[in-house]
């Protein structure tokens, strides 16, 4: 109850954030039909693309429109714990009686509610954009096993940066260094990501099946490890 209770608070704090929410929008709204009117659009009309691999760009952006608003959420993670030391409100919190697991679950749990809502209107947004810019009979290219197994990754991928990004803006002093650094830490996870994703077609569904329960196993052991790891006491000597 308390880690829901923060998670709640967390999230709805970053939704008061304007150059948050406006870069949330952008991701979910401009970004996808930006694809469709730039990208997949012109080729569609100019032949340039057969319907094979038409299909296989559409069950790709579907990835790509869902895991943009993932963003900010290492944004949002980085300014749970040295955003709010930056502005003096995480004391109250820290001297709560809240255990270092509900506080630090929390936490993350804030930062992941915000991205997993726009991801859901950007996927909508995708696949209307689909129907009404490109026919409606495009939709049945899109590889239901493939698109369920993208749609899938998105909370994953995005739980996964946000655990990260709340690991070191826990250890680390200022706003700006948290999110830097979480940047940088992720950009090999958005490498292999997207690696393994090129290779989803070949895997068959074992394969998918595999890589879908290893990135839930995954996400567990870190945010469990990194629960264990995290002392309020040592956030605390910073502030």
């Amino acid at each position: 109850m308390t880690l829901w209770l923060i998670g709640r608070r967390a999230a709805l704090e970053s939704l008061r954030d304007r150059m948050t929410l406006l870069m949330s929008i952008f991701f979910a709204v401009v970004m996808p039909l930006g694809l469709l009117v730039l990208s997949l659009r012109p080729m569609v009309v100019d032949g340039a693309v057969d319907e094979d691999k038409l299909g296989g760009m559409l069950t790709f952006y579907l990835l790509m429109v869902g895991l943009a608003p993932a963003v900010s959420a290492v944004g949002i993670a980085a300014g749970q714990f040295a955003g709010e030391k930056e502005r003096g409100i995480l004391t109250p919190l820290l001297a709560s009686p809240a255990s270092n697991v509900a506080i630090f679950g929390g936490k993350v749990l804030g930062a992941i509610m915000p991205p997993l809502g726009y991801a859901v209107v950007g996927e909508m947004v995708y696949l209307v954009g689909i129907a009404g810019l490109l026919g409606p009979a495009r939709l049945n290219l899109i590889s239901p096993v493939l698109a369920a197994a993208m749609v899938c990754l998105v909370p994953e991928v995005t739980a996964l940066a946000a655990i990260v990004a709340s690991l070191i803006s826990s250890r680390v002093r200022t706003f700006n260094a948290a999110q830097q650094l979480a940047s940088m830490a992720l950009i090999p996870v958005w490498g292999v990501v997207f690696g393994l994703v090129f290779r989803l077609t070949d895997w068959g569904y074992l394969g998918l099946i595999a890589l879908l329960v290893g990135l839930l196993m995954l996400d567990v052991v870190v945010v469990a490890v990194a629960a264990a790891s995290w002392q309020r006491e040592e956030v605390l000597s910073q502030i």
